[in-house]
């Protein structure tokens, strides 16, 4: 019971500093060209076919190397598309449900880099409720560099303990065992425990061959790193 108890604690203060660092970053509208604001404009109309014309003109600025983790409007822009429906409502009180925007939007986040890509990211391991948006964002984080933050890994914590285990949910299991393989958490991390003991639960439950297999190696990465 007491282990309970200190757990939740460790996944409150994790949720903590999580919104502590969110209202760090001011999300303002910052000022934008007449370009951007524009594409603001496009962002928050009802319409999903016009939201991910946007993500494409980002898309294409981050390809053609125009697209910054400090562009400010664009982090902006994909703030929005990243959390609308989930975090916000439309201007009617009615949600907005594009899943399909959201994980593009992660995708681009997880180019970008940066502090505040990175919090965007953090944020849609705790309250995103579509398996695929959450695996984009865990794809997106494994672009980061290490070692996972505390909020990452409480997050990790939260998809394995709403949607990996009890929804044996494959796709998110692979996503988020790959993350692990290739960011360990510290093993004076508060979570390390915890997650240990959940990969370890893959192999006693039906998932896919490559997902057990994968779960496995992780242990294995854990108790005998590479170059030890």
């Amino acid at each position: 019971m007491k282990v309970s108890i200190l757990f939740g604690c460790y996944i409150l203060l994790a949720s903590f500093l999580f919104s502590q660092d969110q209202g760090t970053l001011d999300w303002v509208v910052p000022s934008m060209n007449l370009g951007d604001f524009l594409l603001m404009k496009q962002a928050l109309l009802p319409n999903q076919s016009m939201k991910l014309q946007v993500l494409e003109e980002l898309e294409m600025r981050l390809r053609t190397g125009t697209l910054s983790s400090g562009d400010r409007p664009a982090l902006y822009i994909l703030k929005r598309l990243a959390e609308e429906g989930v975090t916000d409502r439309a201007p009617s009180g009615g949600a907005r449900n594009f899943p399909e925007v959201r994980r593009k939007a992660a995708f681009l986040l997880g180019y970008l880099k940066g502090t505040e890509a990175r919090s965007i990211l953090q944020g849609i391991l705790f309250q995103d409720p579509e398996p695929m948006v959450i695996a984009e964002a865990v794809h997106a984080l494994r672009r980061q560099p290490p070692p996972l933050t505390l909020e990452e890994s409480a997050g990790i914590v939260e998809i394995f303990s709403r949607h990996i285990l009890p929804k044996q949910e494959a796709n998110l299991a692979y996503a988020t065992l790959l993350l692990l393989r290739e960011h360990p958490p510290n093993f004076d991390s508060p979570f390390s425990s915890e997650l240990f003991s959940f990969v370890l639960r893959i192999s006693d439950l039906p998932f896919p061959k490559e997902v057990r297999t994968l779960a496995r190696e992780v242990i294995q990465h854990w108790i005998q790193p590479v170059g030890n």
